[in-house]
């Protein structure tokens, strides 16, 4: 346990330097950096020893764990979609995720990729729920970014006949577009310019290149899927509420 807290105090360097090159070029986000990386410090050391406790408690706690993730994970897109109170956001959200996931469960074990050890799913699980929130946060706030700056084409759509879900079908595409940009750019430099984090974890474990390459990219695989499939059920579920916002 010591030697953990020595060597993490020994890689804080990284952020020290960052600091001082932050402040001596008056960058403005030095706080901002710090609070960010002392909070990933709090939380990770915190998640090492949940997830140690979990995986001495078997599945059924590691599925508690799980869906409290997706339920942390339907707040942060609804404060990053809008700051005021929206239960229906933070609803569909949640059932986007909890949907994606167990459908992700399903095809891992049912392919072998991994065993249904406790092990494996959380931190799986947990790539799942962290690229949906992410993905989430970017496609819902530009659905309803779009639908404020073009709601005059929205309501051409209607008064042409169209049904609400097919006027927003246009901005749904945008939506998830939009949110699969940054997988889309990792994607297609992975293997030439970088080495992703599940493949490095374990090549450092001495497993197979083969093997490794296999599971990443079937991770890869997954969080595309996650991306698509979270961004458009939650669009569907709240293209009704969005487009009573900006009506009011």
């Amino acid at each position: 346990m010591i030697k953990v807290f020595e060597s993490l105090l020994i890689s804080f360097s990284f952020v020290l330097l960052s600091l001082i090159l932050i402040f001596k070029e008056k960058l403005g986000i030095g706080k901002e950096i710090f609070i960010a990386e002392i909070m990933a410090l709090i939380q990770l050391v915190v998640l090492g020893y949940v997830i140690g406790i979990v995986f001495n408690l078997g599945i059924y706690y590691a599925s508690i764990m799980i869906l409290f993730m997706v339920s942390v994970s339907a707040f942060m897109v609804k404060r990053n979609v809008t700051k005021e109170k929206n239960r229906k956001i933070v609803c569909a959200a949640f059932l986007s995720t909890i949907t994606i996931t167990i459908i992700s469960l399903i095809i891992l074990t049912v392919s072998k990729t991994v065993l249904f050890e406790v092990r494996y799913l959380i931190p799986l699980m947990g790539m799942v729920i962290g690229n949906s929130t992410n993905a989430m946060s970017i496609g819902l706030e530009r659905f309803l970014s779009d639908l404020k700056s073009e709601k005059d084409v929205l309501w051409g759509y209607l008064a042409l006949g169209a049904t609400e879900k097919q006027a927003v079908n246009t901005f749904v595409k945008k939506a998830v577009r939009a949110a699969l940009t940054p997988h889309l750019n990792s994607t297609k430099a992975v293997g030439l310019i970088f080495i992703p984090g599940a493949m490095v974890g374990m090549l450092l474990a001495g497993v197979d290149p083969l093997e490794a390459a296999k599971v990443q990219i079937t991770i890869m695989w997954m969080i595309m899927a996650s991306n698509i499939f979270s961004v458009t059920i939650a669009c569907y579920l709240l293209y009704k509420e969005f487009i009573h916002q900006i009506s009011s």
